[in-house]
């Protein structure tokens, strides 16, 4: 199934960028951060922490808005009382769809699946590699020379026995 997905996803991000040159796609990378929101069994366990984020994305066009983006991110969250701390490392693919017309702000629609890598605090506990999925609303803003971009994401890491959600709650910069 996850190997379904995955080349599903692989088909439409390469038939969504084939286009001609003339369609002026930009590739662009960034940084962020912002506030981790553990919700569901997982925010019993966690509280709010932060996350650092590394972006790479080949934008749509003004003919066909979808474009395509690779995330890593770092999160940290602490244990709730006495429970251990959390680490949650993630790489996904998504594909994004801007919403034609914005001159200085572009709201923009983002979702997509990865890897994530679970790691609990404690001595004896080994880290969990997962498949995730991830959907969320964001606005990007255009300066002289970058931009910048608010967004929030729901993320859904399957794993045994419950799943692992955050939301992330994100300020970036984009050059």
């Amino acid at each position: 199934m996850k190997r379904i997905i995955g080349a599903t996803l692989a088909i439409v991000a390469t038939t969504s960028l084939a286009e001609p040159a003339h369609a002026q796609r930009r590739t662009t990378f960034g940084f962020a951060a912002g506030a981790s929101v553990p919700i569901g069994d997982f925010g019993d366990l966690a509280s709010t922490g932060f996350h650092a984020l590394g972006t790479l994305s080949v934008s749509g066009t003004a003919t066909s808005p979808l474009g395509f983006r690779v995330d890593a991110m770092y999160n940290s969250l602490s244990g709730k009382g006495d429970l251990p701390d959390w680490t949650l490392w993630t790489v996904n693919g998504n594909l994004v769809y801007a919403f034609p017309g914005g001159l200085t702000a572009t709201p923009y629609l983002i979702g997509g699946a990865g890897w994530y890598n679970l790691d609990v605090d404690e001595s004896d506990a080994e880290s969990t590699n997962e498949f995730g999925l991830n959907g969320g609303i964001g606005a990007r803003f255009a300066l002289s020379g970058f931009s910048t971009f608010i967004e929030a994401r729901y993320h859904y890491m399957f794993s045994d026995p419950d799943a692992v959600q955050i939301i992330p709650l994100t300020f970036g910069i984009v050059f």
